[in-house]
């Protein structure tokens, strides 16, 4: 894999900034690309500068719900950023309610949300962007009904894109080649994330390993990646103890391998 295909969401180094001298580690890496977080809270033309200082694009920025819905706002940042693909991460955390309340989200509740956010596409589509969604574990947790939450997130709408997120896709219990086929069409980006153990909790980011000394096996979900439409292959790891190790052992396996 070529190292300038692969790209980094900047949510893994958060907790080392300033991004002044994390930027520059991934331009010195030979990342080219980089995915926004939390672009509704930023300065864009801050952040733009110090994006075009070390050469970096940015195709994809992961934007909450509540910033999709001010989409005035949330647009015109995108724009300055150069975005594509604005991408919904998680639904909202309502107030009083916890990250843990997704996963038990009812029928009801997973098909209302998917019907508001692909109210969305039309809006971003005009503006020239997209609007996708990434999952995390609790989409593909099935329910009384049999049917997986991220069939209702994509059921409303044929143009809204989908950011598969390997890792979790494991951590649900599901096989990624099953959604990757399934959502060929729609995939526009992807997060590799691996993890030490398929026996140990998921939810514990210890268990988040480097790319390729975890027991996913990349190659074979890469090349059925690689037929779809997507444009990021993006990076993350949710806490890593040294962001430029993880980075650094990632790039040398990805880049080590005739994956495609």
């Amino acid at each position: 894999m070529d190292r300038k295909e692969i790209s980094i969401q900047l949510y893994t180094a958060r907790k080392f900034q300033p991004y002044d001298n994390i930027l520059k580690f991934f331009s010195e890496s030979g990342i080219k690309n980089i995915e926004l977080f939390g672009v509704d809270e930023v300065d864009e033309i801050e952040f733009r500068d110090l994006l075009q200082k070390y050469n970096l694009s940015t195709l994809t920025s992961h934007v909450s719900f509540a910033g999709i819905k001010n989409y005035d706002s949330t647009i015109k940042k995108l724009k300055v950023l150069n975005v594509k693909h604005a991408i919904v991460p998680a639904p909202d955390i309502p107030s009083g309610k916890s990250w843990e309340d997704n996963f038990n989200k009812s029928e009801e509740d997973w098909d209302q949300f998917g019907k508001e956010l692909s109210a969305y596409v039309n809006i971003y589509e005009d503006n020239g962007l997209t609007l996708g969604y990434h999952n995390h574990a609790f989409e593909f947790i099935k329910l009384p009904n049999g049917k997986m939450p991220i069939e209702y997130m994509l059921n409303y709408n044929e143009n809204l894109k989908y950011e598969i997120d390997i890792g979790w896709v494991f951590a649900g219990n599901a096989d990624p080649l099953k959604w990757i086929k399934k959502y060929s069409k729609r995939i526009i980006a992807c997060h590799l994330k691996d993890f030490y153990s398929n026996e140990i909790d998921f939810q514990d980011h210890n268990n988040q390993s480097c790319i390729g000394e975890g027991f996913i096996e990349w190659p074979t979900i890469l090349s059925e990646i690689k037929k779809t439409n997507c444009e990021v292959f993006a990076l993350e790891h949710d806490d890593p103890k040294d962001y430029k190790d993880y980075i650094t052992k990632s790039l040398n396996y990805l880049t080590s391998m005739d994956l495609f």
